[in-house]
C-alpha cells in the first residue's frame, strides 16, 4: 500500500524542486557562493514565439540555443539558455520568476534549470 501512496504523490512544487536541487548540489560538494554553469529550459508552440523569447533572454546576457521540435521535446520548440552565475536560494527564486515571466510573455513554458556541481 505504501508504494501506491508514493506513486500517487504529486511532484514537488517548482520552489520546492529548486530547494531540492540546491541541497543536491551541496551534497555533491558545491560551494553555492561560487559562480557555475547554469542551464535553463523553455518550450514554445512555434518558432516565432521561441525566437522572440530567445532575443529577450540573449539581451539579459545568456547564450541561447533555439531548437525545432524533435523526439525529446515533442511538438514544442525548445530554448536553452546558459550562463555562468551564482546559484543559491535568492538567485534561484529570481531566475525562476524572470524565466517564468519571459515564457508567459511569449506564450511558452519554463521547464526549470540545472547547474554544474563544480564551477
Amino acid at each position: 500500500m505504501w508504494l501506491l501512496d508514493r506513486l500517487r504523490k504529486a511532484p514537488p512544487a517548482p520552489a520546492e524542486a529548486d530547494r531540492l536541487m540546491l541541497r543536491q548540489l551541496e551534497s555533491l560538494g558545491a560551494n553555492l557562493t561560487r559562480p557555475r554553469h547554469v542551464l535553463h529550459f523553455l518550450y514554445f508552440a512555434d518558432e516565432t514565439h521561441a525566437r522572440s523569447a530567445a532575443q529577450a533572454i540573449d539581451r539579459a546576457g545568456y547564450e541561447v540555443t533555439v531548437s525545432p521540435p524533435d523526439d525529446e521535446a515533442g511538438p514544442m520548440w525548445s530554448v536553452r539558455a546558459e550562463a555562468t552565475r551564482v546559484v543559491d536560494a535568492t538567485t534561484v527564486d529570481a531566475f525562476r520568476s524572470w524565466f517564468e515571466r519571459v515564457a508567459a510573455e511569449h506564450t511558452g513554458e519554463y521547464d526549470g534549470w540545472e547547474a554544474a556541481a563544480q564551477p
